[in-house]
């Protein structure tokens, strides 16, 4: 396990920034989740970390040292890429092992290591067969396997479930989750699926455009956004964002017949413009003979998703027990719940609280 803590790292590729004095710090035993859209620099961030690309500013510091300049090699990082990187002529033995016969181990020592993995990893009736004759969890397990025998002191997962089908990366999400605990390692994780962040991440940052928008726990962010970007990215169906008049002592909604909110933080009298954030959950629907009518219903068993049409290109949508049993072309009365709206600033996104 170690500490790993990135001070103002910024990367230039030629003009072009693509991470930007971005400051992390990652506790012993962290589980930590770089997460955002493509193109965000998070992929870049962790072959920064890792050694594969070198920064044109700022340090790296792991375990108390400073490995900006270190080979790839001797940080004590094990890296488990997309497409797992096994040799398809060696065994599982083989490939687990790799690592440490490179480093001319002793084979008493490789062995003794390669098996206690391999158990931890729920590998040990697969050790003479070779990669294509595995699925893709078990693949994944092995290339994880080479990084825990090499004794890494920080795992690093570069979009590792990407190519699993959605069954397969429920199953691969637990079993991450499981060993983490297990081996108490210091996991860096990259993924643009948010899904994966919020259910297996203690500690979540948030980038776009190579910059850190937020760190924090899992549901601090989705509970406590900065931004109307960071709002926005976590939860599915994402939260819902309504243009908001404001006069100077009433703040009103247009697209949805003027209605008046009652409850709202002290704004700008000079700025007559607001976003108003609110969650689908938190979108209230009443059949009736006069209002919006719904567009599209997602049922999903339990729940259902209503989308309402509001103006050209603007849409709303509802989350719901299927209780109300609500149809396309219903007409609706639209309400909000008042204590769960969330209020940004019109032309920078920052919330107001």
């Amino acid at each position: 396990m170690a500490e790993v803590i990135l001070n103002d790292i910024k990367k230039d590729f030629g003009k072009s920034t693509v991470i930007n004095n971005v400051s992390i710090e990652i506790k012993e035993g962290d589980f930590c989740v770089f997460v955002g859209p493509s193109g965000c620099g998070k992929s870049t961030l962790l072959r920064i970390i890792a050694g594969l690309e070198t920064p044109t500013n700022g340090s790296i510091i792991i375990n108390s040292k400073d490995v900006t300049s270190v080979d790839p090699a001797n940080r004590g990082i094990g890296m488990v890429f997309q497409n797992y990187a096994l040799y398809p002529h060696m065994t599982v033995e083989e490939n687990m092992s790799f690592g440490m016969r490179m480093n001319n181990a002793p084979k008493n020592e490789i062995k003794k290591k390669v098996q206690e993995a391999a158990k931890i990893l729920q590998l040990s009736d697969l050790m003479k067969r070779k990669p294509a004759s595995l699925s893709g969890g078990q693949r994944q397990r092995v290339a994880i396997g080479r990084a825990i025998v090499k004794g890494s002191k920080v795992f690093l997962f570069d979009e590792p479930l990407s190519n699993l089908d959605a069954e397969l990366r429920v199953e691969m999400r637990i079993e991450l989750t499981r060993l983490h605990k297990e081996l108490g390692a210091t996991i860096i994780y990259v993924t643009h699926d948010q899904t994966e962040a919020m259910t297996m991440a203690d500690k979540i940052v948030i980038l776009k455009d190579g910059c850190v928008e937020q760190i924090g726990k899992p549901l601090e962010l989705y509970d406590n956004p900065n931004n109307r970007f960071v709002a926005g990215f976590l939860g599915s169906p994402s939260m819902n964002f309504l243009e908001a008049k404001f006069d100077g002592e009433n703040l009103t909604i247009p697209s949805l017949e003027d209605i008046a909110i009652k409850k709202f933080p002290r704004l700008n009298k000079k700025s007559s413009k607001y976003t108003i954030g609110v969650r689908p959950q938190d979108v209230i629907l009443k059949k009736t003979n006069k209002g919006k009518k719904i567009e599209l219903v997602e049922n999903l068993g339990n729940l259902s998703f209503c989308h309402i049409k509001l103006l050209k290109d603007c849409y709303l949508v509802s989350e719901s027990n299927n209780k109300e049993n609500l149809s396309p072309r219903d007409t609706i009365q639209v309400k909000l719940n008042e204590n769960s709206l969330y209020f940004f600033e019109e032309n920078s996104g920052v919330r107001i609280r």
